[in-house]
């Protein structure tokens, strides 16, 4: 079983949605059974918690929510840490993994993300010794200074939007959590708090992962989304409807508890994103009662107009067809 760990803040009720969508991208893709662990604040409304919960249950997997209060300690430390606040504190929820959940590895992804490939290949990854597996951050380049200041070595740097975590490994050294605060101590300018310890404290023991694992957005300009976890890691994100991203989201979306009711339509999925366990055939067949209706009603308008008219006499009188089609429409809607 693949034990899967998703991390949020909920204040506007938007972010359950979006890992309601990296999970249904998770499920639709992954054959294996997928255990996974909900790291939330008493923000997570109830009703957003039973959409998770009816999501999950929908493809026959589990869920667990682990409602968080961090560490005094841990606060205390923030509190001087500038960027906390542009993050959220739930940024810094994957720092205390190895303290929460009782396995011994597990996946960690960000709520930015789709995952476009069975999740099994990177649960089956061996980490040997190492502390994680990760991807190197492709676009630290740009502020290389910033990151060496710190101590980091650029060319290592790795990415905490997906890891596959040696929980064992890390409790094995007991001193992971100090390690963690005193790096968030000695450097409270830290830009990106989270990311920057988990490089500090487990940087020069970690296993780089092929780049498909997190394969940033804007790294991918051909858009082949295909056979890939892609990271929405900029400020273009994949729920924006002007992303690239914007169709392969609604695709998934569609797929969840929060799916739009408006659309008539099939979201159009060719973005080579073909699941494998054949739940796709299964979904498009969730319709609300309305959308049946809908389809049902166009079908007997489409109907009634072929008998009623001929595409030639239409041709030769629009406005009267106008009027014929309105008739037929108020015969049905009684």
């Amino acid at each position: 079983m693949i034990e899967l760990a998703l991390a949020f803040q909920d204040k506007d009720g938007q972010y359950a949605e979006h890992a309601g969508v990296v999970l249904a991208s998770v499920f639709q893709n992954t054959r294996s059974s997928v255990n996974v662990h909900i790291l939330h604040d008493e923000t997570l409304s109830e009703d957003n918690r039973q959409k998770l919960i009816e999501l999950t249950a929908s493809y026959n997997q589990t869920i667990i929510f682990y409602p968080l209060a961090l560490p005094e300690d841990l606060l205390q430390v923030m509190a001087s840490v500038g960027s906390i606040n542009v993050w959220t504190p739930a940024c810094m929820y994957r720092l205390l993994l190895p303290a929460i959940i009782p396995a011994d590895r597990i996946i960690y992804l960000d709520c930015d993300v789709l995952v476009n490939m069975d999740l099994e290949e990177l649960w089956q990854v061996e980490l040997n010794h190492f502390y994680l597996g990760a991807v190197w951050d492709q676009n630290i380049m740009n502020v290389t200074n910033t990151i060496s200041s710190k101590g980091l070595n650029p060319e290592l740097y790795f990415n905490s939007g997906v890891i596959l975590f040696a929980l064992n490994t890390i409790r094995a050294n007991l001193n992971w959590y100090g390690e963690t605060l005193n790096f968030l101590r000695n450097f409270p300018d830290t830009a990106m708090p989270d990311q920057d310890a988990l490089n500090a404290v487990y940087g020069r023991a970690y296993l780089p992962l092929d780049v498909r694992f997190n394969l940033f957005n804007m790294a991918a300009p051909d858009r082949d989304f295909s056979n890939k976890i892609v990271h929405f890691a900029g400020d273009e994100k994949c729920w924006d409807r002007h992303s690239s991203g914007w169709e392969l989201y609604r695709y998934y979306l569609n797929l969840t508890p929060w799916r739009e009711q408006t659309v008539e339509e099939p979201v159009n999925a060719d973005f080579s994103a073909t699941p494998i366990n054949g739940n796709r055939i299964k979904s498009r067949k969730r319709k609300t009662t309305g959308r049946r209706f809908r389809t049902r009603r166009n079908r007997f308008v489409r109907i009634a107009l072929t008998n009623l008219t001929s595409v030639k006499s239409a041709k030769r009188n629009r406005a009267a067809g106008i009027r014929k089609r309105r008739k037929i429409r108020r015969r049905i809607y009684r």
